[in-house]
């Protein structure tokens, strides 16, 4: 499943042989699959909406979080590699200490992982990856 508000959904122009692609709002996250949706969940986030949502909008994120904690699996997937997000940025004014600091802390207190990869044919093998995998080992039980 992609989420009807995702801007720029990942698969649309190469949908995986064998899978059907669903556009459907999601209780939280951009990706998941039917039937499962309040157990996995992945967001996909830019480097600039990631800096945006550990600063300027970091109590709305949290709530986000906090909705989070019950899923099996959660993760988020960056656009862009860990040194990029570490940098001084123009248009955040956070220290990178605090962006590694904030990483850390989501990890921990949310189970949340974070996936970082500046292809975007990687990161839909990520996702495709955890979501067929999840996918088999609730089907053997």
């Amino acid at each position: 499943m992609i989420d009807s508000r995702e801007q720029l959904p990942l698969f649309i122009n190469h949908p995986p042989k064998g899978l059907v692609m669903v556009r459907d709002t999601l209780p939280v996250g951009d990706y998941s699959i039917r039937g499962w949706e309040n157990q996995i969940t992945i967001e996909r986030k830019s480097i600039p909406d990631l800096l945006n949502c550990l600063g300027n909008n970091r109590e709305r994120f949290k709530r986000e979080l906090e909705k989070l904690k019950t899923y099996e699996f959660k993760a988020i997937t960056v656009e862009g590699t860990e040194d990029e997000l570490l940098q001084f940025h123009d248009f955040s004014l956070m220290n990178p200490n605090s962006v590694r600091q904030s990483i850390v802390s989501i990890n921990i207190r949310y189970g949340v992982q974070f996936y970082f990869n500046s292809k975007r044919s990687s990161i839909e093998r990520w996702i495709l990856d955890h979501l067929i995998k999840f996918w088999r080992v609730k089907r053997e039980g």
